[in-house]
């Protein structure tokens, strides 16, 4: 790719191993080019305090041209973690939308707030056993049981269940609710929801007119259906090879897979 300017990159199934590690060749190859002067901007559905402390193994920070897509494209960071742009978050009326939809269809539901998080486990799946160890969260089946003064600053919304059930349910609430909200599949069994039309591609889009570089000069890697508008967005999209098989069909290419240095071995041919 000529021109290469920016390196946009999900995090996990992606840049991160299953133990949420940067692979050490993987690494090495980002470090050096971020010091030539390309931008690595680590996009993601995590919030900028996870995000830096990703950043902070690539030393991210000492290079300003880096940056952070948050929340699926929600807000936008420099390098330092100050914060470029923000849009507007899903609000109370969209998240009973979507809690009805959970309880209709068997659906776990989360709502993630800036300080605590909110399980509504229509469905069971007993999420709460086994992840967010360390963030504080209560659980509820009803919405307006959340205190009003958490739905300003709505991060987050996620649906889980057996991959199954959601194999079965997404495709029609993506169809039905399309131009409501933006459904991802993000793992077999997790799918995460935003404003319509507000997406990593879009971010991906502002962040480049922020820098004044144009999209032509973006390479992405991704392999959610969050990554999907990223992807198309970039003048290169890459899918990583243990991506869904929808976002596979609309790349321009694909690495290899998360576990074994896909985004390093990819990069180190360009260099």
């Amino acid at each position: 790719m000529k021109n290469l300017k920016v390196i946009a990159m999900d995090m996990d199934g992606t840049l991160l191993t299953a133990n949420q590690e940067i692979l050490p060749y993987t690494k090495e190859v980002l470090m050096k080019l971020q010091k030539r002067g390309i931008s690595l901007v680590l996009a993601s559905g995590r919030d900028i305090d996870s995000l830096k402390k990703i950043g902070q193994k690539l030393n991210l920070s000492d290079y300003s041209q880096n940056g952070y897509i948050c929340l699926n494209g929600l807000e936008i960071y420099d390098a330092k973690g100050n914060q470029l742009h923000q849009e507007k978050k899903l609000q109370f009326e969209d998240a009973s939308v979507l809690a009805n939809l959970a309880k209709t269809h068997h659906i776990d539901m989360i709502l993630f707030f800036e300080e605590c998080l909110y399980i509504m486990d229509f469905g069971e799946t007993g999420i709460t056993e086994h992840h967010f160890m360390s963030s504080k969260k209560y659980k509820t089946r009803d919405i307006s049981q959340i205190p009003s003064s958490l739905f300003k600053d709505l991060r987050k919304v996620a649906f889980i269940q057996k991959e199954t059930l959601i194999n079965e349910v997404i495709p029609i609430l993506q169809k039905d609710y399309n131009h409501q909200f933006d459904i991802c599949k993000v793992e077999p069994d997790w799918v995460e929801i935003n404003p319509y039309g507000m997406n990593k591609g879009t971010a991906l889009m502002k962040y480049a007119k922020i820098k004044n570089i144009s999209t032509q000069h973006v390479l992405a890697f991704g392999n959610g259906e969050n990554d999907i508008s990223m992807l198309k967005l970039a003048g290169k999209g890459i899918a990583m090879a243990n991506s869904f098989e929808n976002v596979k069909a609309i790349a321009d290419d694909i690495c290899g897979d998360n576990e074994h240095d896909g985004i390093g071995i990819y990069l180190q041919a360009l260099l």
